[in-house]
């Protein structure tokens, strides 16, 4: 099975959002174009542990230290929360965050909607934050055609190798959470709400996670 998976997050843009606040004080430090990232390689070219390789189109979390679980301090698989794709998402993440001494994320009906869309976007775009022809990662554009009000969101991305896909959420959560980048976001302090989107494309599912305060 193949996996791969990307990382997003940004600040939210000054410019006023669909029936939200006039304005949001905004910087956005740009550290490369965006790229799929590489999957898994055969295990003479990288270590056991290594992740994938990862693009980051944006970053605003430089200064954050966090404090996190290595992967040998992480739950056996048989621990893992058993439910519908999103709750088990949730309940994954919540799990670090309480490791690493911060609040619960909640589970948001908007951001799941948001959420899905994305993933059913990735059907026809494969793997990306931003849509062809686009320049606004595709998050951040369904945020404000919703009129969700945020001051920082943030977008993971993954896609899983199936059928089955029964292991798909927890694979996700297992790669981001070896990912400094995705783990920034899980263990994001600026984070409050998160929606999960997923989408069935033959022998791929696309999985999104959208984050907000």
């Amino acid at each position: 099975m193949i996996h791969y998976s990307e990382f997003a997050a940004r600040r939210a843009s000054p410019v006023p959002l669909l029936g939200a606040i006039a304005s949001l004080a905004a910087i956005a430090l740009l550290v490369g174009d965006p790229q799929v990232a590489v999957g898994t390689a055969p295990a003479a070219l990288v270590p056991a542990l290594a992740g994938p390789a990862i693009s980051a189109p944006e970053r605003w979390n430089d200064e954050i230290s966090l404090r996190v679980r290595t992967s040998s301090e992480r739950p056996p698989a048989a621990r893992f929360p058993q439910g519908p794709g999103p709750q088990v998402a949730v309940a994954l993440f919540n799990q670090d965050r309480a490791a690493a001494g911060l609040p619960p994320l909640t589970a948001s009906p908007t951001l799941d909607a948001i959420a899905s869309t994305r993933a059913q976007q990735m059907v026809t775009d494969g793997l990306t934050h931003i849509r062809p022809g686009r320049a606004v990662m595709a998050a951040t554009e369904l945020l404000r055609q919703n009129g969700v009000t945020y001051t920082w969101n943030g977008e993971n991305i993954f896609w899983a190798g199936g059928p089955p896909f029964d292991d798909a959420i927890a694979d996700a959560q297992t790669w981001w959470m070896n990912s400094p980048e995705h783990r920034a976001n899980i263990l994001s302090s600026h984070f409050g709400q998160v929606g999960i989107g997923t989408a069935i494309d033959g022998e791929k599912m696309y999985i999104a996670a959208v984050f907000t305060d």
